[in-house]
C-alpha cells in the first residue's frame, strides 16, 4: 500500500507546521509514514520547510508539475476561490495527493488547514480500505 500526502503550504511555512498536520492526519486514516510520500508542488522546491518537513518524518519530498495536478482537479472535493484563481485547482494539497498515489488513486482524507498549511492524504489504487 501507498500513500501520498499532498501538502499545500504558505511561503516560508516552518517544518514543524507540516510534521504536525501530516503526522495528525496521518494517524487518523492509520497511513504509515513508513509508505507516504509527502507530494506538492514544483514551484516550492525552493521552501526550505518543505524539504526540512521530510526530512524529519522520514519521508520522500515528491514534486510535481502544476498540470499534473490539474488533470487531478476534478476528484478533489474543496474548492478555495482563492487558490483556484492562483493555480487552477481548488486544492493544491488534495490534488497533489491524488496525483503522488498515482493513477486511479482515491482522497482518504480531504484537506485540513491551518491557517498556514493544509495536508490531504490519498491512497495507490491497489489498495483497499
Amino acid at each position: 500500500m501507498r500513500y501520498a500526502a499532498g501538502v499545500g503550504a504558505r511561503r516560508g511555512v516552518s517544518a514543524e507546521a507540516i510534521v504536525d498536520l501530516v503526522r495528525e492526519v496521518a494517524a487518523r486514516h492509520n497511513a504509515p509514514l513508513s509508505h507516504l510520500t509527502l507530494c506538492t508542488l514544483e514551484s516550492k522546491a525552493d521552501e526550505q520547510g518543505l524539504r526540512d518537513a521530510a526530512r524529519k518524518l522520514g519521508v520522500e519530498l515528491v514534486l510535481l508539475p502544476l498540470e499534473a495536478l490539474r488533470a487531478r482537479r476534478g476528484a478533489a472535493p474543496t474548492h478555495s476561490p482563492r487558490v483556484q484563481a492562483m493555480f487552477g485547482v481548488g486544492s493544491v494539497a488534495e490534488a497533489a495527493a491524488l496525483v503522488g498515489a498515482g493513477p486511479g488513486s482515491r482522497l482518504l482524507a480531504p484537506r485540513s488547514a491551518t491557517p498556514y498549511v493544509a495536508c490531504a492524504l490519498a491512497v495507490s489504487a491497489e489498495e483497499k480500505e
